[in-house]
């Protein structure tokens, strides 16, 4: 069966197979700029004439990359100007000075992400057909999620995450099935450099220099082998990466230098054992352990005793998704995920040493538990499964015809038909998917003007959707953003942002300077006692009870600590649809862990008449201020309209209906935002400072006030 299974040797010339992945890279490229081409025509898109990116993650490095080349840190920022993708983006905005860095953070996800199709093709030629590893790269290269995730804009680490470790197994099959000495010292290197720019991905290496270990022991039987599988693992100690580098680089000399010392069993299974040793004590498995920990840990978090409510319950990319939505996105439908998935388990019949794909083809697939995100580790193996059924089924049907020309020439076409079937279905979903920048530049001039305003050390207290952007843009603090946002620091913005002005002046004053302290302790290793916010002042108030602190938030006289730094509340237009998410983080009873999620509808309105005002999703009140939801009516308190002037100022129209009501709906003309509530949440400093220009004069001074930003200045 394997013989037939094979493929004819095609091997084109260095020059030509340079010539094609290029092709398959330019074809990359002009397929992502399509996005940028119809972007780029949206003014609130651009700021300052330049497309911003779509990724708000990317926000993260880019606030590195901007303390680097304007020299200047604030310690306790959270922002990484130490990491790789933060340095490599300033060296090349220093390199290339004609661009700034925001042309540069939109360019590098689709520049780097296309170079996919060079580790494909390469994969290609390792099995000697490099027509495989061309219709492969083609199809890797714009796959749905691949796509998605290093499309113009979508700034973030995915930009290398996939290419690198396709280069690490490109690696590993040359060297088993080529017998490259090279790659004893190229693919450990490029396992130290992934780890650098990705330190998350420690997990799915391990899976693959775990499925070299399988291949070697059971298929390749080799000493030299297991050599190769024992530096691959000297890359994975969890020292910093240059020292795994002076350790590999180390160890690659003195086996190229002393050979007949691994010529035995004996001193490599000793070897093995030193290297367990090494892969334990040097702290490789603890962010294995903390990744299980943070994936398929998705209830309420206990700790100190207090529950928090778990933010992997909100999170898209931590959920599970539909089957037809995996296949979509590792191969761009149903059917050509099929396919793709015959031609992978073929190309392990036929080629075993494939197997070691398997870790990462099976957290494709698994994205169906694990999480939208997973889904790209498929794509590049699926793609060369994909191309490697369309070879075959080509050259079948070729040796149909008597004249061998004719027969080539109908293979080819056959190839060419089926690989394009493919690339049509996934250039179709890059056409659909019109992705907006993660701000509009309305809220990015608030941000540049609030840069202006305040401090580098002052804070802002927004919810964690906006932590890196504001980080960005405006040059300041932030308590909560993209990656620091579990159920324990974001209660207490949920609280303020959720509760009345005096609760939230309280309680952001105690949250600043005691995340702060923590922050800069962190950052320069010095050890501080800390458990969680709530916690610690219980402890530090007397409080026994979460409950009983958390009342006495409401004393407009509660005893603050001394003042180092302003405050700004951050108040966006966009939170209003998420608004229902911030609010459950602080619905939960700390003692408890029960959630009490607060009453609130947001919707628009759609028309009107005499009979009333209808809204979205089939609601609609009636002129005596019911309220009417599918076959429930309830009566409505009051009725709101924010609406600005042609002056330029906000005036807020009041209807009432029903005062013993608890119901209360607010409308925002200005971008038909309406806003059905409970009492609570009416009177909450995000409804009562956005939506009604209501802010406690002894608190709170507005500093930008416009239809989609309003920013308030913390007196206290």
């Amino acid at each position: 069966m394997k013989e037939w299974l094979s493929l004819d040797e095609i091997r084109f010339s260095n020059k030509i197979a340079f010539l094609l992945v290029l092709v398959a890279y330019i074809f990359a490229i002009g397929v992502r700029y399509y996005y940028f081409d119809w972007a780029s025509g949206i003014e609130e898109f651009l700021w300052h004439g330049t497309l911003m990116i779509n990724n708000v993650d990317g926000y993260y490095y880019a606030a590195g990359a901007k303390e680097l080349l304007n020299g200047f840190h604030v310690v306790g920022d959270l922002n990484p100007y130490h990491s790789l993708p933060s340095m490599l983006t300033a060296l090349i905005v220093k390199i290339f000075p004609f661009w700034s860095l925001d042309e540069v953070i939109l360019w590098m996800p689709a520049v780097f992400g296309s170079l996919v199709v060079v580790p494909v093709f390469l994969i290609g030629r390792v099995f000697k057909n490099d027509i495989l590893g061309f219709a492969a790269a083609l199809i890797a290269g714009i796959v749905w999620s691949y796509y998605n995730r290093t499309m113009v804009g979508y700034y973030d680490t995915d930009m290398l995450v996939i290419v690198l470790l396709v280069f690490i197994v490109w690696g590993m099959l040359e060297f088993f099935v080529n017998n490259n000495k090279t790659m004893m010292i190229v693919t450990p290197l490029l396992i130290v450099l992934y780890e650098w720019w990705y330190p998350q991905s420690r997990t799915v290496l391990l899976a693959l220099v775990g499925m070299s270990f399988i291949y070697s022991l059971f298929l390749k039987k080799e000493i030299k082998s297991f050599v190769f599988v024992l530096i691959n693992l000297m890359a994975l100690f969890g020292f910093d990466f240059y020292i795994n580098a002076v350790i590999v680089i180390g160890f690659y000399i003195f086996y190229n230098k002393k050979p007949e010392m691994f010529d035995n069993w004996k001193n490599i299974i000793i070897l093995f054992a030193l290297v367990g040793l090494g892969l334990v004590f040097s702290g490789t498995f603890n962010l294995l352990i903390g990744k299980f920990l943070a994936y398929f840990s998705r209830g309420n978090v206990a700790a100190n005793e207090l529950h928090f409510y778990s933010v992997m319950k909100t999170i898209r990319e931590a959920g599970q998704i539909p089957y037809d939505v995996v296949a979509n996105r590792i191969s761009g439908g149903m059917v050509f995920f099929i396919v793709s998935f015959i031609g992978y388990l073929l190309m392990l019949i036929r080629y075993p040493v494939f197997a070691i794909t398997l870790p990462m083809v099976a957290i494709g697939i698994m994205a169906h538990k694990l999480g939208l995100r997973f889904t790209i580790y498929a794509v590049p193996f699926f793609a060369v499964g994909f191309a490697y059924i369309a070879l075959m089924i080509g050259k079948s049907l070729g040796k149909l015809f008597i004249n061998d020309k004719v027969g080539k020439y109908v293979g080819f076409g056959v190839v060419v038909l089926i690989v394009g079937t493919s690339l049509y279905a996934n250039i179709k979903h890059v056409i659909f998917y019109k992705m907006p920048t993660t701000f509009l530049n309305q809220e990015v001039a608030s941000l540049d003007k609030l840069s202006k305003i305040a401090k580098p050390r002052d804070y802002v207290l927004t919810w964690w959707d906006y932590g890196y952007p504001i980080r960005y843009y405006a040059g300041v603090k932030t308590l909560v953003d993209g990656g620091k946002h579990s159920g324990a620091v974001n209660f207490p913005v949920s609280f303020a942002l959720t509760h009345n002005q005096i609760v939230a002046a309280n309680i952001a004053r105690l949250d600043v300077e005691y995340t702060d302290k923590i922050e800069v302790a962190k950052e320069l290793n010095k050890e501080i006692n800390a458990t969680n916010f709530i916690s610690d002042m219980m402890k530090k108030y007397g409080f026994k009870d979460p409950n009983d602190f958390l009342a006495a938030l409401n004393n407009p006289n509660f005893k603050l600590p001394q003042k180092t730094r302003d405050i700004y509340f951050y108040f966006p237009f966009r939170m209003a649809d998420i608004y229902p998410t911030v609010a459950v983080f602080s619905a939960i009873d700390l003692k408890t862990g029960k959630v009490n999620s607060p009453f609130i509808i947001s919707t628009r309105v759609i028309g009107g008449n005499k009979s009333g005002v209808k809204f979205a999703n089939g609601l609609w009140m009636d002129m005596r201020g019911i309220l009417h939801l599918g076959p429930k009516a309830m009566p409505v308190n009051s009725f709101y309209i924010g609406t600005y002037l042609k002056n330029g100022e906000y005036r807020v129209l009041k209807q009432s209906f029903n005062p013993n009501s608890p119901v209360y709906i607010v409308w925002y003309k200005p971008l038909n935002k309406l806003l059905i509530v409970d009492r609570n949440i009416f009177n909450s400093t995000y409804i009562r400072m956005f939506f009604l220009n209501n802010y406690d004069k002894n608190l709170f001074e507005p500093v930008i006030n416009n239809p989609f930003v309003k920013i308030y200045k913390l007196k206290k």
